[in-house]
């Protein structure tokens, strides 16, 4: 009788463990799936263009997730990113920098330099020289990157490329811009002299002026010599490169045919 209570009471303590086991066994494993899903969510609904969901699902994923923590960083500045919150899409991509392992870099890099890129072109009129603080940093964010994600030949190579040359022609777009307002100002002092020489001088001056002036302008005419100098020619190149680059990217924005207007993200 005795052995036979004294097995009852093993068995009923076998389960109580095996109920504890299991139950923090199944916690668990929920716990890494529920995870897992907005991991895998935030992907999903960024494909799907639901930017709003992909930062939410994001944003759960860091709450949860103690280890891949980049990927919510990403993830979450992606999709900011691509609904124009560039100052927050910063943050995020900067933190997710901070700890990415080497493998995953260049996509954190290639979307982080986007931001500051954008963010140059938001104060290019207003601020010059906050604007080409930015586009350097955009491209020494390029320049950084390590050789072992990026191997030659490499998507990761070709985008970064593409960047680096987008954010060059701007970037000569801008300094040629100024340029181009200093030469204005000069010519329109230069002008200002000229008319004051102008109203100095007598009649018979005025008259051989204008005889002048429109013996220059059929000069101009005939032989073509009032066309564009070279620094201007090149200013224009540079600035419609910019201007096909940004329709280019805006048709790759959430309201434009492609659906994104950041890479596509590796994972």
């Amino acid at each position: 009788m005795n052995r036979l209570a004294s097995t009852w009471s093993g068995m009923r303590l076998l389960t109580r463990v095996n109920l504890i086991v299991g139950s923090v066994l199944t916690l668990i494993f929920a716990y890494i799936a529920v995870t897992v899903y907005f991991g895998a969510m935030s992907q999903i609904r960024y494909d799907s263009n639901d930017f709003p969901g992909a930062k939410k699902a994001s944003t759960a994923f860091l709450t949860l997730s103690p280890i891949e923590r980049h990927i919510g960083y990403y993830n979450r500045g992606t999709a900011e990113a691509a609904v124009g919150s560039y100052e927050p899409a910063q943050e995020d991509l900067e933190s997710a920098l901070d700890i990415v392992p080497t493998r995953d870099e260049c996509a954190v890099r290639i979307n982080l330099s986007y931001v500051y890129e954008k963010l140059a072109d938001q104060v290019a009129d207003q601020d010059p020289d906050q604007s080409d603080e930015l586009y350097d940093q955009s491209l020494q964010t390029l320049n950084d990157a390590p050789e072992e994600c990026q191997p030659k030949k490499s998507e990761e190579k070709h985008k970064s490329d593409e960047a680096k040359k987008r954010v060059e022609d701007k970037k000569e777009g801008q300094k040629s811009k100024g340029k181009g307002s200093e030469g204005d100002d000069s010519k329109d002092s230069t002008g200002s002299e000229g008319d004051d020489q102008k109203k100095d001088g007598n009649s018979g001056d005025d008259s051989k002026d204008k005889g002048q002036n429109s013996g220059d302008e059929d000069s101009k005419k005939s032989d073509g010599s009032g066309e564009k100098s070279e620094a201007e020619k090149k200013r224009d190149e540079l600035q419609k490169r910019g201007e096909e680059s940004d329709r280019q990217q805006r048709q790759q924005g959430p309201g434009g045919d492609g659906g994104r207007s950041t890479p596509d993200k590796p994972w």
